[in-house]
């Protein structure tokens, strides 16, 4: 007789507590599960995820958008005053001066939004691709499950069933 057994706990008690670490099913699922699910490696938790989600989409990371403009803008910011301060700084006061102001905030707008550019550009497609990283996971090791997912999405905003399932 086994531990199990001996307790009253039966098989079926047993096979839902076969992921303890996600709790995927013996209570319900969350959203953010998927992202430590990926993260972990844990293909029988993301299949469970995917088995017994109550949601149609699963969630993104959202703050990415966002990268990109603060970047810029922090950088555009920080490199025009410092050009300005040691364009006054370097000046004499005298008609240089403004020259110097002026051309240095030039140059360093330039160099701020091709460097922010290329910065928030990079930041942001890393971020793209760690979430494109995630999805094929998840296809490779669960393809019914995200084929389902996607058939859910595309019938949520209005395609027919039949429809969804022959563009997947």
């Amino acid at each position: 007789m086994t531990s199990h057994q001996s307790n009253g706990t039966s098989n079926g008690d047993v096979e839902a507590q076969v992921n303890e670490k996600s709790n995927l099913l013996s209570s319900p699922v969350k959203p953010e599960d998927a992202r430590l699910m990926y993260l972990e490696k844990d293909e029988a938790a993301s299949r469970g995820f995917h088995e017994n989600r109550a949601f149609t989409e699963e969630p993104h990371q959202k703050g990415g958008g966002f990268l990109k403009a603060v970047i810029f803008g922090g950088l555009d910011g920080i490199l025009t005053s410092f050009a300005i301060v040691a364009g006054a700084t370097g000046g004499s006061l005298s008609n240089n001066v403004v020259l110097i102001l002026g051309f240095s905030n030039i140059f360093a707008d330039a160099l701020s939004m091709g460097v922010g550019e290329f910065l928030s550009s990079k930041a942001h497609n890393e971020w793209v691709l760690k979430e494109r990283s995630r999805e094929k996971w998840e296809m490779d090791n669960y393809p019914e499950g995200e084929i389902k997912e996607m058939v859910e999405i595309y019938v949520s905003k209005g395609m027919s069933i039949k429809d969804a399932e022959l563009v997947i």
